[in-house]
Protein backbone atom coordinates (compact mmCIF):
# COMPACT_ATOMS: atom_id res chain seq x y z
CA UNK A 1 0.00 0.00 0.00
CA UNK A 2 2.84 2.47 0.60
CA UNK A 3 3.40 2.73 -2.83
CA UNK A 4 0.03 4.17 -3.44
CA UNK A 5 -0.05 6.61 -0.43
CA UNK A 6 -0.35 10.43 -1.66
CA UNK A 7 2.02 12.98 -1.07
CA UNK A 8 1.88 13.45 3.01
CA UNK A 9 -0.44 10.22 3.44
CA UNK A 10 0.30 8.23 6.22
CA UNK A 11 -0.74 4.07 6.79
CA UNK A 12 -2.98 4.08 9.77
CA UNK A 13 -4.55 0.37 10.15
CA UNK A 14 -4.94 -2.46 7.46
CA UNK A 15 -7.29 -5.07 7.47
CA UNK A 16 -8.57 -8.00 5.75
CA UNK A 17 -11.91 -9.64 5.97
CA UNK A 18 -12.24 -12.37 8.67
CA UNK A 19 -11.12 -16.22 8.21
CA UNK A 20 -14.71 -16.74 8.84
CA UNK A 21 -15.11 -15.87 5.09
CA UNK A 22 -13.56 -19.83 4.89
CA UNK A 23 -15.94 -21.44 7.11
CA UNK A 24 -19.01 -21.94 4.26
CA UNK A 25 -16.42 -22.95 0.86
CA UNK A 26 -14.59 -25.01 3.56
CA UNK A 27 -17.82 -27.09 4.34
CA UNK A 28 -19.27 -27.13 0.98
CA UNK A 29 -15.92 -28.58 0.32
CA UNK A 30 -16.07 -31.57 2.45
CA UNK A 31 -19.36 -32.12 1.74
CA UNK A 32 -19.17 -32.85 -2.02
CA UNK A 33 -15.20 -34.58 -1.56
CA UNK A 34 -17.10 -36.76 1.36
CA UNK A 35 -20.48 -37.64 -1.30
CA UNK A 36 -18.66 -38.26 -4.38
CA UNK A 37 -15.68 -40.63 -2.39
CA UNK A 38 -18.98 -42.59 -0.78
CA UNK A 39 -20.36 -42.63 -4.60
CA UNK A 40 -17.81 -43.83 -5.94
CA UNK A 41 -17.07 -45.88 -3.42
CA UNK A 42 -20.06 -47.60 -3.91
CA UNK A 43 -19.93 -47.85 -7.61
CA UNK A 44 -19.29 -51.89 -8.44
CA UNK A 45 -15.38 -52.01 -9.44
CA UNK A 46 -16.17 -53.76 -13.08
CA UNK A 47 -18.65 -52.90 -15.69
CA UNK A 48 -18.82 -55.83 -18.58
CA UNK A 49 -15.43 -57.44 -17.34
CA UNK A 50 -13.93 -54.44 -17.73
CA UNK A 51 -12.05 -52.62 -14.25
CA UNK A 52 -13.36 -49.23 -13.31
CA UNK A 53 -10.34 -48.51 -11.27
CA UNK A 54 -8.77 -46.12 -13.03
CA UNK A 55 -11.84 -44.33 -14.02
CA UNK A 56 -12.65 -44.15 -10.31
CA UNK A 57 -9.36 -42.38 -9.75
CA UNK A 58 -9.65 -39.95 -12.15
CA UNK A 59 -13.08 -39.13 -11.31
CA UNK A 60 -11.63 -38.75 -7.42
CA UNK A 61 -8.76 -36.56 -8.85
CA UNK A 62 -10.82 -34.58 -10.65
CA UNK A 63 -13.31 -33.69 -8.12
CA UNK A 64 -10.57 -32.47 -6.04
CA UNK A 65 -8.73 -30.75 -8.39
CA UNK A 66 -12.18 -28.75 -8.59
CA UNK A 67 -12.44 -28.35 -4.98
CA UNK A 68 -9.15 -27.51 -4.21
CA UNK A 69 -9.67 -24.46 -7.15
CA UNK A 70 -12.58 -23.39 -5.75
CA UNK A 71 -10.74 -22.81 -2.08
CA UNK A 72 -8.08 -21.46 -4.12
CA UNK A 73 -10.03 -18.79 -5.36
CA UNK A 74 -11.40 -18.17 -2.08
CA UNK A 75 -8.49 -17.41 -0.45
CA UNK A 76 -7.13 -15.18 -3.49
CA UNK A 77 -10.19 -12.99 -3.27
CA UNK A 78 -9.66 -12.71 0.72
CA UNK A 79 -5.57 -12.00 -0.07
CA UNK A 80 -6.23 -9.18 -2.66
CA UNK A 81 -9.20 -7.33 -0.54
CA UNK A 82 -8.13 -5.05 1.67
CA UNK A 83 -9.50 -2.04 4.42
CA UNK A 84 -6.74 0.30 4.32
CA UNK A 85 -7.27 3.42 6.68
CA UNK A 86 -5.16 6.29 6.28
CA UNK A 87 -4.90 9.86 7.60
CA UNK A 88 -6.14 10.97 4.91
CA UNK A 89 -9.06 8.57 3.58
CA UNK A 90 -9.91 4.94 3.87
CA UNK A 91 -8.86 2.70 0.56
CA UNK A 92 -11.10 -0.41 -0.40
CA UNK A 93 -9.00 -2.75 -3.06
CA UNK A 94 -10.82 -5.64 -4.22
CA UNK A 95 -10.05 -7.94 -7.44
CA UNK A 96 -7.41 -10.58 -8.40
CA UNK A 97 -7.07 -10.60 -11.85
CA UNK A 98 -8.99 -6.76 -12.46
CA UNK A 99 -8.25 -4.54 -9.45
CA UNK A 100 -11.33 -2.19 -8.01
CA UNK A 101 -10.12 0.49 -6.31
CA UNK A 102 -12.19 2.81 -4.00
CA UNK A 103 -11.23 5.80 -1.80
CA UNK A 104 -13.22 7.76 0.87
CA UNK A 105 -11.83 10.92 1.95
CA UNK A 106 -11.99 11.25 5.60
CA UNK A 107 -13.83 14.92 5.19
CA UNK A 108 -16.80 13.33 3.80
CA UNK A 109 -17.41 10.60 6.41
CA UNK A 110 -20.35 11.34 8.41
CA UNK A 111 -20.97 8.18 10.40
CA UNK A 112 -20.15 4.56 11.31
CA UNK A 113 -21.93 2.18 12.62
CA UNK A 114 -20.35 -1.38 13.65
CA UNK A 115 -23.31 -4.61 12.83
CA UNK A 116 -22.05 -7.93 14.62
CA UNK A 117 -24.55 -11.03 15.58
CA UNK A 118 -23.71 -13.07 18.88
CA UNK A 119 -21.10 -15.85 16.84
CA UNK A 120 -19.55 -12.69 15.10
CA UNK A 121 -18.66 -10.98 18.37
CA UNK A 122 -17.38 -14.14 19.90
CA UNK A 123 -15.10 -14.27 16.66
CA UNK A 124 -14.11 -10.65 16.68
CA UNK A 125 -15.87 -10.71 13.31
CA UNK A 126 -18.54 -8.51 11.65
CA UNK A 127 -19.29 -5.17 9.30
CA UNK A 128 -18.59 -1.74 9.44
CA UNK A 129 -21.29 0.98 7.63
CA UNK A 130 -19.30 3.96 6.43
CA UNK A 131 -21.92 6.74 5.59
CA UNK A 132 -19.95 9.93 3.55
CA UNK A 133 -21.02 12.81 2.03
CA UNK A 134 -21.96 12.98 -2.08
CA UNK A 135 -22.13 9.09 -2.25
CA UNK A 136 -25.55 7.14 -2.85
CA UNK A 137 -25.88 4.92 0.11
CA UNK A 138 -23.27 3.58 2.57
CA UNK A 139 -19.93 1.53 2.05
CA UNK A 140 -20.40 -1.92 4.06
CA UNK A 141 -16.77 -3.31 5.10
CA UNK A 142 -18.31 -6.77 5.12
CA UNK A 143 -17.36 -9.62 7.69
CA UNK A 144 -13.64 -7.68 8.80
CA UNK A 145 -12.00 -9.19 11.40
CA UNK A 146 -12.15 -6.41 14.11
CA UNK A 147 -15.10 -4.18 13.06
CA UNK A 148 -15.26 -2.14 16.20
CA UNK A 149 -11.36 -1.23 16.51
CA UNK A 150 -11.48 -0.44 12.94
CA UNK A 151 -14.35 1.51 13.56
CA UNK A 152 -12.62 3.53 16.55
CA UNK A 153 -9.26 4.22 14.53
CA UNK A 154 -11.63 5.52 12.27
CA UNK A 155 -13.26 8.25 14.28
CA UNK A 156 -9.96 8.76 15.90
CA UNK A 157 -8.81 9.29 11.99
CA UNK A 158 -11.93 11.32 11.39
CA UNK A 159 -11.42 13.73 14.43
CA UNK A 160 -7.67 14.35 13.65
CA UNK A 161 -8.16 15.20 10.30
CA UNK A 162 -11.00 17.81 11.08
CA UNK A 163 -9.10 19.36 14.31
CA UNK A 164 -5.68 19.30 12.27
CA UNK A 165 -3.92 17.33 14.96
CA UNK A 166 -1.79 14.57 14.20
CA UNK A 167 -3.02 10.94 14.28
CA UNK A 168 -1.06 7.95 15.20
CA UNK A 169 -2.14 4.39 14.99
CA UNK A 170 -1.75 4.05 19.06
CA UNK A 171 -4.14 6.50 19.81
CA UNK A 172 -7.25 4.11 19.12
CA UNK A 173 -6.01 1.97 22.17
CA UNK A 174 -4.61 4.63 24.42
CA UNK A 175 -7.20 5.01 27.58
CA UNK A 176 -8.18 8.59 27.27
CA UNK A 177 -8.65 11.27 30.61
CA UNK A 178 -11.62 11.73 33.01
CA UNK A 179 -13.81 14.35 31.02
CA UNK A 180 -12.69 17.49 32.37
CA UNK A 181 -9.22 16.42 33.70
CA UNK A 182 -6.49 18.33 33.11
CA UNK A 183 -4.44 17.03 29.78
CA UNK A 184 -0.94 14.85 31.04
CA UNK A 185 1.68 17.18 32.34
CA UNK A 186 -0.73 19.94 33.34
CA UNK A 187 0.76 21.84 36.07
CA UNK A 188 -1.12 25.82 37.03
CA UNK A 189 1.08 28.89 35.54
CA UNK A 190 3.23 30.35 39.11
CA UNK A 191 1.36 33.24 40.49
CA UNK A 192 -1.90 32.15 38.95
CA UNK A 193 -5.51 30.56 40.98
CA UNK A 194 -4.17 27.57 42.39
CA UNK A 195 -0.55 27.65 41.97
CA UNK A 196 -0.16 28.29 46.31
CA UNK A 197 -0.20 25.54 48.48
CA UNK A 198 -3.51 24.30 49.42
CA UNK A 199 -5.56 25.47 52.95
CA UNK A 200 -3.92 24.72 56.52
CA UNK A 201 -0.85 23.83 54.89
CA UNK A 202 2.75 24.47 57.09
CA UNK A 203 6.09 23.10 57.58
CA UNK A 204 6.15 19.96 59.90
CA UNK A 205 5.65 19.87 63.47
CA UNK A 206 9.74 19.20 64.12
CA UNK A 207 10.59 21.90 61.53
CA UNK A 208 8.00 24.47 63.55
CA UNK A 209 9.66 23.76 66.75
CA UNK A 210 13.01 24.62 65.51
CA UNK A 211 11.74 27.86 64.09
CA UNK A 212 10.48 29.11 67.56
CA UNK A 213 13.89 27.71 69.53
CA UNK A 214 16.03 30.50 67.23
Amino acid sequence: MAKHLLAGEEEVRTTRQHWVVFVPVTALAVVVVGVGALILKLLPATARGHSLHTVKVSIAIALAVVMGGVLLVRWLRWRFTTFVLTNHRIVVSRGVLSRHVESIALDRVQDTSVDQGLLARVFRAGNVEIESAGRDGSEVLRTIHDPVGFSNSLQYAVEARRTGQPYSGSMAGAPQPPMGAPPQGYAPPAGGPGSGPPPGYGPPPAQRGHDGLS
